[in-house]
């Protein structure tokens, strides 16, 4: 009810009592309990984005199942978010190793981004693309402080991260270029589109500023 209801919030403290009741529910409460205070209450609606309580569950859930692929995604981004960069590092490159998941090589070319690494990155990405079949594999993303989670075509979202690096290094034009290439491959891609909004809300700016 609470969860149909959007009361994340109710649904994580109920799940906290019948846990501390009931142990028979640790295989599938701890991720429920991760998931939940790692998206849902870690969005625009909150005032404070605490990554130390998700990481607790993803940590005790992964005690019962040390090889929850969906644990340990949670816990690699949340690692990155405390500046681990290293450790998610080696926990996503494990994650790809196994699964050969398209998300988990986009998570690594992001790292390597934020680490400063843009040539790196960039090699990735271009790796990436060169996959033949790159257009039919899938993408997981989310965008928390919008509580926007979404699954995009491969090629968009590493097209995308290339708009990234563009926007970086002051190349709006292409930037913005790179963005509708990315839409082209996913109408529907969010961050792109937000991207691109972005850019024309700076582009108004700029324009206003030299008035």
């Amino acid at each position: 009810m609470a969860v149909a209801a959007g009361d994340y919030r109710a649904a994580g403290n109920a799940l906290v009592l019948w846990l501390n009741q009931d142990s028979s529910i640790q295989n599938w409460a701890y991720d429920s309990l991760a998931y939940i205070h790692y998206f849902h209450l870690g969005g625009s609606g909150e005032q404070v984005r605490n990554p130390k309580t998700p990481l607790y569950y993803a940590e005790a859930g992964l005690k019962q199942n040390a090889k929850s692929t969906f644990l340990r995604e949670i816990k690699a981004k949340l690692l990155l978010e405390q500046g681990k960069d290293t450790a998610s590092m080696v926990m996503l490159r494990d994650l790809y190793d196994e699964t050969k998941d398209q998300t988990y090589w986009w998570d690594m070319c992001f790292v390597e981004m934020a680490r400063g690494n843009v040539m790196g990155c960039d090699s990735m990405v271009t790796l990436a693309l060169a996959d033949p079949k790159v257009a039919d594999k899938k993408v997981r993303m989310e965008h928390i402080a919008a509580g926007v989670a979404e699954t995009v075509n491969a090629k968009a979202a590493f097209i995308y991260l290339q708009a990234l690096m563009l926007r970086g290094a002051g190349d709006v034009m292409a930037s913005a270029n790179a963005l509708e290439a990315a839409l082209k491959e996913d109408k529907d891609f969010y961050a792109a589109k937000q991207s691109i909004l972005d850019l024309q809300r700076m582009y108004a700016q700029q324009q206003r500023g030299g008035r």
